[in-house]
This record gives structure tokens, sequence and C-alpha cells, in this order.
């Protein structure tokens, strides 16, 4: 990122119309889409730069800059550097309503995870069912089908569903 922005600096200069226009084209991209993550900004504003110094005339700058910044990104991207390391996941169990669900699934939860939490209770089906989404982290990757076996035995054999990788996705 620190490269991006020393060519901002340079394409931008002392020229405050320049400067005007970035601010204005990023307001614009932040908001007609939702960005969630960091890195997607950096890209945003990486690719904004590079239009920059091309509609500018600096195109040495813009062509240099360009390998630079790609090069670094694919280095970061081959050798994993500065990966965010998620293992959580989300659980969705649906018992049936009337069912004490607040220590129903501590046994399990302490056999086959490290971390749990409740993120939300909710009725389904017009009440017979009660929905629990947890956000969980398995001891062991290679548990996830007893993991999820366990838990249906606790639950009548009731609908469950754990998502891997919700950091990317919508819930």
């Amino acid at each position: 990122m620190g490269m991006v922005v020393a060519v901002v600096m340079l394409v931008v200069g002392s020229n405050i119309a320049r400067a005007f226009a970035l601010v204005g084209a990023l307001s614009i991209v932040r908001f007609r889409n939702a960005i969630k993550e960091t890195r997607d900004v950096g890209f945003i504003f990486f690719v904004m730069v590079i239009g920059m110094a091309v509609g500018t005339r600096f195109y040495a700058l813009a062509s240099v800059s360009m390998a630079a910044i790609s090069s670094a990104v694919l280095l970061m991207t081959r050798f994993d550097w500065y990966k965010l390391d998620v293992r959580s996941q989300i659980l969705k169990v649906q018992i049936p309503s009337g069912e004490d669900f607040s220590s129903l699934l501590d046994d399990v939860f302490v056999r086959f995870t490290s971390q749990s939490e409740l993120v939300s209770a909710e009725t389904v089906r017009g009440g017979a069912l009660t929905e629990l989404m947890y956000t969980v982290r398995l001891k062991s990757a290679g548990e996830s089908s007893e993991f999820i076996s366990a838990i249906q035995a606790k639950t009548a054999g009731q609908k469950v569903t754990l998502l891997t990788g919700y950091d990317q996705t919508d819930l």
C-alpha cells in the first residue's frame, strides 16, 4: 500500500484539481459498492492511481509502478504473506422448539471446538423449530463430519449446517 501512496503523491503533486478528482472518484466507488475488505480498497486505489498516471501522461511512472506493485502483489499471494488466518466457522443448528438450548451442545463444543459463541436464536417453520447460529473454531479441521454427527445426535437428527469461509460470504 505504501508504494501506491507514493505513486499517488507523484501523480497528484501540487495539483489541487487532481487531488479533488481522486477523492471524488474514490467516494463514488465507495458510495456505489459496499467494500468489505481493506485489500479490495487497496486494489481499487491502485487501479485508479495507474489510470490517473496514464491520464496525466505519466506513462513511464504508470508502467514502472504497475510492474513493481503487481510483482509485490504476486509475491505476497504466492508465499501467503500477510494472510489473515481465519479458521472460525458458522454453525447453524435447528432444534425442536421448547427445548432448553442454553447447554444442549456444551459437551459437543468442549470435545470438538476451541471456541464457540451463540450468535443468534430464532424460530423457524412457524415456531416448530428454533434455529441457533454459533461461531465455532474446530480444534482439528478433519473432525468436521464427526462434529456434525455429534450435534445431530443431540438434536434428534435435525438440520445442521457448518459454513466454512464465512468471512468471504454474505450471511
